[in-house]
């Protein structure tokens, strides 16, 4: 048995910014004192946090039980067992920053730092395959956290562009420069560009206000930290916010400490976010108004299918805008990805690709093609997103006398971290409807329940899957720069149990499904499913069947129903008959319903 520890970890920089721990070393390692650990254990992390000195690092070596990196977005994973000799026990978590990562580095590397941030005794939940797993999700707090940053040299502004009005509406696209009042020179310490939510974060390092002209051999600042003044300018270069370098001297501004947050305010009338990117449906169903965050089902009727309470099943396209070209800051090449997450595991987010991507189309471009005879023309090539099988672009043109048939498609296929380039040869600016059509059989699984056999209910029911679904978006070979995610879905592939028999056909002396029924009829019947919307048992027959309209089982509702119904027969006609279970279950992909099944038997009534 293995024992898998997975987790992300986080700092904050402030109350509402925070930044994953990339790419530093996350090391577990045995308690050295036997007795503190479950005080340790037990303890707020707030309270174990600890520096570590080159001794007590070098003091701890020998208990080291293993070490792993932690990715892009802060996640790690561990598997633990024999070869660890790890049995299942609490350890300390250590974190070793060579450095933390940033759109540039210092010109003098930091000298590196470790630190322990608690004691932990994961509580293990054994999984489908015999292993145990436990997920942890921590943020440093911003006192720890900037205090590491500080020692790494590292310094951060995080802040916010709204307007000055009671609505304090995002600005987005606007230019924030922060200086620091220097005695003898004012340093730019740098500049960014608001996204769509008016948020903006500028990274500078302790060297870039510390010198002077004659740095690096004279470095002069008077307190700790920087002054700090801003400089706002539109898209056109016009100034909306120019703060004297007095400002950098008052109370709020001086003397800031690695990590700095404000609020910034301008007058102006933003435009609306017409070429912000943006993941806004799952077929005809809007992610907010049309599902429900917390049970992940329709709200109601849209476009006349769905309803309310209905799942999500089978491939759905995931709809959107993203722009040919960055809305903010430098024209640059867009791209877009979608992830998911199951919300048990919420910090493992998947990408989007691969056999879980059916092609759907995104777009079209112009294309010259000797489409009837030989002369070429332009033309229209649809653009596909799909799994595999991309063609180069642009698509090469074929050689030799026309026509040359049907136009081929373009396709374009997401890599291996989900990432799709927007085609900047496609009409329009940008990709605007499906964007990517996720195959949710690759992620909930299809195949229906057993059955306990008809007559019986279904002794292990199975359920759908709640999951998320994130999107994000920002320049080729960046980081994404815009993000928004359908928190809550419910995906459910299962086929339903749908069972029909009848008694009569089991019964001793060679009885079968071709034995003549001559008095009596048990119909034993079975019908299951978390989303199941309705089941009927039916009787049909060329001949009239006598007395009172039959009464036969039927039903709305999840979970459906099972049992045996009795029908006495002895007046019925000599003729073949039909009884059948039909069943329909409540789930959309966004577009189109599952249309239901029906299992049907045939039997004989003889006098």
């Amino acid at each position: 048995m293995s024992y898998i520890f997975r987790g992300r970890l986080c700092g904050y920089i402030c109350a509402e910014c925070f930044e994953p721990l990339a790419q530093v070393k996350v090391q577990l390692y045995r308690s050295a004192v036997a007795e503190e650990v479950t005080a340790r254990a037990v303890a707020n992390p707030k309270e174990t946090f600890t520096l570590l000195d080159d001794e007590q690092i070098a003091a701890k070596k020998s208990l080291l039980i293993a070490e792993t990196d932690t990715d892009e977005a802060g996640n790690f994973s561990f598997e633990l067992g024999q070869k660890q000799k790890y049995e299942g026990e609490a350890f300390e978590v250590d974190v070793y920053c060579g450095t933390v990562p940033r759109p540039r580095q210092p010109r003098k590397p930091p000298r590196p730092r470790q630190f322990t941030i608690t004691t932990l005794q994961p509580r293990w939940r054994v999984t489908a395959d015999e292993n145990s797993l436990y997920y942890w999700d921590y943020c440093l707090p911003y006192r720890f956290w900037c205090y590491i940053l500080g020692l790494l040299g590292l310094w951060t502004i995080c802040g916010r562009v709204t307007t000055c009005d009671r609505q304090r509406v995002p600005v987005a696209g606007v230019k924030v420069r922060a200086f620091d009042a220097d005695w003898w020179q004012d340093d730019e310490l740098g500049s960014a560009f608001t996204g769509a939510d008016g948020k903006f974060r500028i990274d500078y390092f302790t060297e870039d206000f510390l010198r002077t002209p004659f740095s690096p051999l004279i470095n002069v600042e008077l307190t700790s930290g920087p002054d700090l003044y801003f400089k706002i300018e539109d898209a056109g270069g016009t100034v909306l916010l120019d703060e004297p370098s007095s400002r950098g001297r008052d109370a709020d501004r001086e003397n800031v400490g690695p990590c700095f947050c404000v609020d910034l305010c301008v007058d102006t009338q933003p435009p609306p976010p017409v070429k912000n990117p943006l993941f806004t449906h799952v077929g005809d169903f809007h992610i907010i108004t049309d599902i429900n965050a917390g049970t992940g089902l329709t709200n109601s009727t849209v476009l006349g299918h769905g309803g309310p309470h209905y799942a999500f099943f089978g491939g759905m396209k995931l709809k959107g805008f993203c722009p040919k070209t960055s809305p903010t800051g430098p024209a640059q090449p867009m791209r877009y990805r979608f992830r998911y997450a199951t919300l048990a595991d919420p910090g493992n987010l998947i990408a989007i690709t691969g056999d879980k991507v059916l092609p759907v189309l995104v777009g079209s471009r112009l294309i010259q093609w000797k489409l009837l005879d030989d002369n070429l023309v332009w033309t229209f090539q649809s653009i596909y997103v799909q799994g595999s099988g991309a063609t180069p672009d642009p698509t090469p043109t074929p050689g030799g006398l026309g026509p040359w048939g049907s136009v081929p498609a373009h396709i374009i296929v997401p890599d291996a971290d989900g990432w799709i380039n927007v085609d900047q040869n496609g009409l329009d600016d940008g990709f605007y409807g499906p964007l990517i059509r996720f195959d949710s059989n690759k992620v909930v699984a299809t195949a229906g329940a057993p059955g306990n056999g008809a007559g019986n209910a279904v002794s292990s029911p199975k359920n759908g899957v709640p999951i998320r679904i994130v999107f994000e978006a920002g320049p080729v070979g960046g980081a994404a720069t815009f993000s928004n995610e359908l928190t809550n879905v419910l995906i459910n592939n299962w086929i339903e149990v749908n069972l029909i028999d009848l008694t009569e056909f089991h019964g001793g002396g060679g009885t079968n499904a071709c034995s003549q029924l001559l008095d009596a009829l048990d119909i034993l019947y079975t019908a299951d499913h978390e989303q199941l919307a309705s089941f009927a048992v039916g009787i049909s027959s060329a001949a009239a069947i006598p007395g009172a309209p039959l009464t036969l089982p039927s039903g709305t509702g999840p979970r459906g129903g099972s049992g045996t119904k009795h029908i006495d027969i002895s007046t019925w006609q000599t003729c073949s008959y039909t009884v059948s279970l039909t069943t329909s279950r409540r789930l959309t992909d966004g577009e189109n319903d599952d249309s239901g099944r029906t299992n049907s038997l045939t039997f004989c009534k003889c006098k």
